[in-house]
């Protein structure tokens, strides 16, 4: 597949990388959300990893401890990023694969509709979001560059618990605005590139996300142009489904996906079985401690305040788009 990398995309064509050792079995490249960091897609490795896969658990410029580094870096890093990863597991590996969630599924479909690879797994990628964020984050920024976040979207108390203290242990609770602008503004360039992903293609949607509408993964679904593409919901869990309630059932699809898509190739991945693999990988979460009622208070206040705020600019969305839609009816009617 020739490259589709134009000069204004900021990615330099490239021509084909030579391995200089012989090439065996699958390669996956894992890319983590928005403001994550390689933990999000940990317990998703080891299990690739048991699988028989080899895996690459990229860390996206900008991420790491130190948040605040997240200003001085744009999208065409984090695509540059995923790019190279891609281009040296293709040294390694007969077949390769992009998984991704969030921010890092819409890199990888768009990195993808670029580079030729061998399937993508895209999990809760946005692709709209809201017609209103773009502005109101370009005016907030200007009066508080970040802000603080208390709140994950997982449904699972356990996990949530274990989550949130590994991002205060990573000093990951403050979202920079700067980065929320980056993703903002590269969904239009996703838009456009949609029609050109033609590899098979596994995408995952949660009914229950708060972050991105489920809505984007169906549109997503829609406009790519694979001819072998598979859409799953999932019920119980909320945005980050590698770590909520289903997490067990996103490994086993996406691995199974890969493992099919790779026998296609000629490529046998041989590892362990599913039941092996999750022993490995999916170590259960601690209980959350008993809080005293004060702090459940409090906690529940500030859930419900950002609940709230996006049922909020879910509503703005929707009549966003139905007053748009009847202004251009009505202004064909009245066409002359």
């Amino acid at each position: 597949m020739a490259s589709l990398y134009s000069a204004g995309s900021g990615l330099p064509e490239r021509k084909a990388t030579e391995a200089s050792q012989p090439r065996e079995g699958a390669g996956v490249v894992l890319v983590h959300g928005l403001n994550g960091s390689r933990y999000d897609m940990q317990e998703l490795e080891l299990y690739l990893r048991a699988r028989g896969l080899q895996v690459v658990n990229l860390l996206l410029p900008g991420h790491g401890e130190d948040a605040t580094r997240l200003v001085e870096v744009g999208w065409r890093d984090w695509v540059e990023a995923v790019h190279s990863a891609v281009q040296t597991l293709k040294g390694r590996c007969r077949a390769v694969f992009l998984v991704g969630h969030s921010l890092g599924g819409a890199l990888a479909l768009y990195v993808s509709a670029h580079e030729a690879v061998d399937g993508v797994v895209a999990m809760c990628a946005p692709l709209h979001l809201y017609s209103w964020t773009l502005p109101f984050i370009r005016l907030a920024r200007r009066l508080m560059p970040r802000i603080r976040w208390a709140w994950e979207d997982i449904r699972d108390p356990a996990a949530r618990y274990a989550y949130s203290r590994q991002r205060l242990k990573e000093s990951y609770q403050w979202r920079v605005l700067v980065a929320i602008e980056n993703l903002l503004k590269f969904l239009p360039h996703l838009q456009q590139a949609l029609p050109a992903v033609t590899a098979p293609t596994l995408i995952m949607v949660a009914r229950h996300d708060h972050v991105v509408p489920v809505r984007d993964g169906q549109a997503i679904y829609q406009r790519i142009s694979s001819r072998e593409k598979y859409l799953v919901t999932f019920h119980r869990s909320y945005h980050l489904i590698t770590k909520d309630y289903d997490r067990e059932e996103v490994f086993e699809k996406t691995a199974d996906f890969i493992d099919e898509q790779a026998r296609k190739h000629g490529v046998i991945i041989q590892g362990e079985s599913h039941q092996r693999a999750w022993q490995q990988a999916g170590t259960p979460f601690e209980p959350p401690p008993t809080l005293d009622l004060q702090t459940r208070c409090w906690r529940w206040c500030q859930q419900q305040w950002q609940l709230t705020s996006m049922r909020a600019a879910q509503l703005a969305q929707c009549f966003t788009s139905w007053a748009a839609l009847v202004y251009t009816q009505t202004a064909k009617k009245l066409k002359p």
